[in-house]
């Protein structure tokens, strides 16, 4: 038997990972059940964690951290539709299925009660923030890049979603039309910026 872990609330987030692997404690787990997993007392997870809603958003927030650590890390240099295509790629593997399924089930809950799942809700925005981050490399303008990665995540998501709802569909090649369809949005755009700095130049 291991020994018993720390109170502390990122301890146990850690010993969460350590135990159930990179999507930690299942949707379908109670909290009881996972207290046995970790060789704690379930009021433990109580107080830290309040519910098992709040059990399974604390650790799809952190399951999202890591995710985006690894996003960031694979090009620091990477533009946006490639960016947006990983993303498609990372999240569509069955093996995230768990997690897309928990996600989707936390933001429902969510938007009938935003002030449970503060926290939660404050972490949704970080993967359009990486989005945003590229698209402003690729020489996007503030508002641009802003209002392109929210309309990407957005609809990814939705993607997502749909793929859990009606797998049969052809998801993968309406994710691939609708990214190709960024990259050439972002084309005309960079073609009308030129086009501008060019005029500017001229009557400069």
């Amino acid at each position: 038997m291991r020994s018993p872990i720390g109170e502390g609330r990122e301890r146990l987030l850690h010993a969460m990972f350590e135990e159930f692997g990179e999507n930690g404690p299942g949707a379908n787990l109670s909290m009881r059940q996972v207290a046995e997993r970790l060789d704690v007392h379930h009021t433990l997870l109580t107080y830290h964690f309040g519910s098992r809603a709040g059990l399974m958003a604390a650790v799809l927030s952190e399951a999202r951290r890591r995710d985006n650590l690894v996003l960031a890390a694979a090009d620091p240099e990477i533009g946006f539709v490639p960016l947006c295509r990983t993303i498609w790629s990372f999240y569509s593997d069955p093996a995230h299925e768990d997690r897309t399924r928990a996600f989707h089930h936390l933001v429902g809950l969510a938007v009938y009660e935003p002030d449970a799942f503060q926290e939660f809700v404050a972490d949704v925005d970080e993967l359009a923030r990486l989005l945003e981050e590229a698209a402003l490399r690729d020489g996007f303008t503030p508002t641009d890049a802003r209002q392109q990665s929210l309309i990407a995540v957005s609809c990814l998501r939705g993607l997502l979603l749909q793929r859990l709802l009606n797998p049969d569909t052809e998801i993968d090649a309406a994710a691939e039309r609708f990214i190709g369809s960024l990259a050439a949005s972002q084309r005309t755009s960079t073609q009308s910026s030129a086009g501008v700095a060019g005029e500017e130049a001229r009557s400069s």
